[in-house]
């Protein structure tokens, strides 16, 4: 554990290459198959991916740099909102004023202060890890020219009596992996579009870059989406002067979305490749958290999805395999509608 800490600078973008490999192996496997040489695909499909990427981030970029947001501001909506709030709780539960005054200004000072540190920190880890964000595209060509060679060196290590099952935990994870990843970034691509939209129609300044930013944190399982709704809520809460309504129309839009990517997105694009259960997800969220930090939390769900498929293949791991699988309680899930009988009316 202390050694996967102490190298998270070099694991991270390692771990990131091996599934942005599986996200774009199926294109570069294609063009191979055209004829062209596999490190001139390589270089082909990620010099796209870059450019496309560098455009979109660039474009993000400019566009977040036109969001007008004064600290003061902030501090003098959160005084009067919170003067509101002093005299409701004086008056209706008869709380001493003092008491509510103080409570509420250091809540004040902290938030704020807790805010402009968070986005010192964010510039601060963006020239920290322009290390990893290099390295990523060299690992991951790697990763893509030595994928042969790779199997291979796990095939010749393994005893003969396991080479099958090996080779077939291989593909399975390789399928797996490329499927859930690749309609991952697709949902979210979506959620992008129906969060902007969304936003722009109820009013909300800076739609755009607050419907891209809630898409994004979905990538994080049940935690993103909650943050992908909060931030939006908050930034009318502090810039509006009678916020309520829009307040109220932006938790609206966020639950319709939710439903929609829940019922119809995530079913039909993603569809249940992983089949882990919640818990197993959430306490590999917040256990990721600790190692690695939001990187950890992006990656641990192929992670956990690449370990129960080797688990299921080994007798003496199915245990933990099913333990961490969404299997065993189907007896006990709500059901909308009773299912009648083949043959019953």
């Amino acid at each position: 554990m202390t050694f996967i800490i102490l190298t998270k600078n070099i694991l991270i973008p390692l771990v990131l290459a091996m599934f942005f490999s599986y996200l774009i192996y199926p294109i570069v496997w294609r063009i191979e198959r055209w004829g062209v040489n596999r490190a001139i695909s390589i270089l082909m499909v990620l010099l796209v991916v870059i450019i496309f990427i560098g455009g979109i981030a660039l474009l993000f970029s400019l566009k977040a740099s036109t969001v007008d947001f004064d600290f003061n501001d902030v501090k003098e909506q959160f005084a009067s909102k919170s003067l509101s709030i002093q005299n409701l709780l004086t008056d209706k539960l008869e709380i001493d004023a003092s008491t509510v005054d103080y409570y509420l200004n250091q809540t004040a000072e902290n938030f704020i202060n807790t805010w402009q540190s968070g986005i010192g920190n964010i510039f601060t880890a963006t020239t920290t890890t322009i290390f990893q964000i290099g390295i990523l595209p060299v690992f991951t060509f790697f990763l893509l020219f030595y994928r042969t060679k790779t199997a291979h060196f796990i095939l010749r290590i393994t005893p003969k009596d396991k080479k099958f099952v090996t080779l077939t935990i291989l593909r399975e994870i390789s399928t797996v992996i490329t499927k859930y990843l690749g309609g991952l970034f697709l949902v979210v691509a979506i959620l992008a579009v129906l969060n902007s939209v969304g936003l722009l129609i109820i009013g909300v300044k800076h739609a755009l870059v607050l419907g891209v930013l809630a898409a994004l944190l979905n990538l994080i399982p049940y935690i993103g989406t909650f943050l992908g709704g909060f931030i939006p809520f908050m930034y009318v809460f502090f810039t509006y002067p009678h916020p309520l309504a829009t307040m109220l129309k932006v938790v609206a839009l966020f639950i319709i979305i939710q439903f929609v990517e829940n019922n119809l997105l995530t079913p039909n694009i993603v569809g249940n490749s992983i089949k882990i259960n919640p818990l197993a997800i959430i306490l590999s969220l917040l256990f990721a958290n600790i190692v690695w930090g939001i990187a950890g939390m992006l990656v641990v769900i192929p992670v956990l999805a690449t370990l129960k498929i080797i688990m299921r293949k080994i007798d003496s791991l199915k245990p933990y395999a099913f333990l961490i699988s969404d299997r065993g309680t189907e007896q006990h899930r709500l059901k909308l509608f009773n299912r009648k009988k083949q043959g019953q009316k």
